[in-house]
């Protein structure tokens, strides 16, 4: 089956990178909700809290609800939600380039 948009084939680098994009978005949310759960808290604190910094959708739930803080998170998981949000921000390609070693040799 050929995966169309606009009744046209999408090349395969498309695909090719919309799954990486896809695969790598979800290794840094579910790698996040695993280091972050070190501290201790509830399951959905941490998936909403590491959705919240990775995909900027706002407040999450539980103890970072509406009326709740980061304070509670520990230095290291303050840390961890940090890198998420600039790979958020900054989308996360550009952010794989920076650490690629193709990028550094010359």
């Amino acid at each position: 089956t050929t995966l169309t948009f606009e009744n046209k084939p999408l090349e395969p680098g498309v695909i090719k990178g919309a799954s990486s994009f896809i695969l790598v978005y979800m290794l840094l949310l579910f790698g996040g909700v695993l280091l972050i759960s070190l501290d201790g808290k509830d399951l959905l604190t941490n998936f909403t809290a590491s959705l919240s910094c990775l995909s900027n959708i706002g407040p999450g739930l539980e103890i970072i609800g509406p009326l709740g803080n980061y304070s509670s998170f520990s230095n290291f998981s303050k840390l961890i939600l940090s890198i998420l949000m600039l790979a958020g921000r900054l989308e996360i390609f550009p952010i794989l380039i920076l650490f690629s070693p193709n990028t550094w040799k010359r």
